[in-house]
């Protein structure tokens, strides 16, 4: 798939190997859960925009540069419609485009075990 912001265009991909985790009960098949992730980035304007001026700067770079970044972005799961309260999804920016590696179902904020812990832990 293409994506195209303003004169700048790059191709978008889900990864062969791409892998897909859950924290809560999920019935969708891997095919769907791709399905949900082109959705997302094909309606997310900022996050198209991101993703495609990053590949335009690595297509203009010359030397180290070039080489492929990585994202990671966690997004609330209503947005891409997927059970959950959370989804994180991460992968790499090249010269080419944008490749989805990685999705994970969170059932809560990932930072607020870590944040709140050590309130717990003196309260017992």
């Amino acid at each position: 798939m293409k994506m195209n912001y303003g004169s700048r265009v790059c191709e978008f991909s889900v990864a062969h190997d791409f892998t897909f985790s859950s924290c809560v009960r999920c019935y969708y098949e891997k095919d769907t859960i791709c399905y949900a992730v082109r959705r997302f980035f094909r309606k997310s304007g900022r996050i198209r925009r991101d993703c495609t001026y990053e590949s335009w700067q690595i297509r203009l770079a010359k030397g180290k540069s070039r080489r492929q970044h990585r994202f990671s972005y966690l997004i609330p799961a209503i947005l891409m419609e997927l059970p959950g309260a959370w989804i994180r999804l991460s992968g790499t920016i090249d010269a080419r485009g944008v490749t989805v590696q990685r999705l994970e179902i969170l059932s809560r904020y990932p930072g607020f075990e870590a944040e709140h812990s050590h309130i717990s832990g003196k309260n017992r």
